[in-house]
């Protein structure tokens, strides 16, 4: 699988991108939302990991780019959160398959975002909204 990953944190960047690797998938990250644009027209991702307070672009702009692009149109995003409270389903973004908590464990946020990505993509389904749920636990 092919995954960006979208988070100001550069150490939870180089220690996610290292375990993607580890793990046998392709892994790119971004600290601001300039950087997260300019990797998806080089780096078409299978899923988008991004934080929901991303700076310079935000989350927002992120989403507005994968809409207005009918080659990135089909990217599934999964948001991360700072805390429970963060309005993410104020999102109106049909990309958005599903939000998880920060922080967030190696391990876990892969078996979770697998779960959430796998079955929307071997289906081809186009309508995320309604099968966004929290990832956290």
């Amino acid at each position: 699988m092919r995954i960006l990953i979208a988070d100001a944190d550069q150490n939870f960047l180089e220690s996610f991108q290292s375990y993607m690797w580890e793990c046998g998938h392709d892994a790119e990250f971004a600290t601001n939302g300039l950087e997260c644009s300019a990797i998806l027209y080089r780096f078409t991702p299978d899923v988008l990991i991004m934080d929901r307070d991303l700076l310079w672009g935000g989350c927002d702009g992120i989403l507005a780019t994968l809409r207005d692009k009918p080659e990135l149109s089909e990217i599934p995003v999964v948001i991360l959160a700072s805390t429970s409270q963060d309005p993410v389903e104020d999102i109106s973004s049909p990309n958005v398959v599903a939000w998880m908590q920060k922080p967030c464990h190696m391990r876990d946020t892969l078996e979770q975002v697998l779960s959430a990505v796998g079955p929307l993509q071997l289906s081809g389904q186009t309508h995320f909204r309604e099968r966004m749920r929290s990832l956290s636990q």
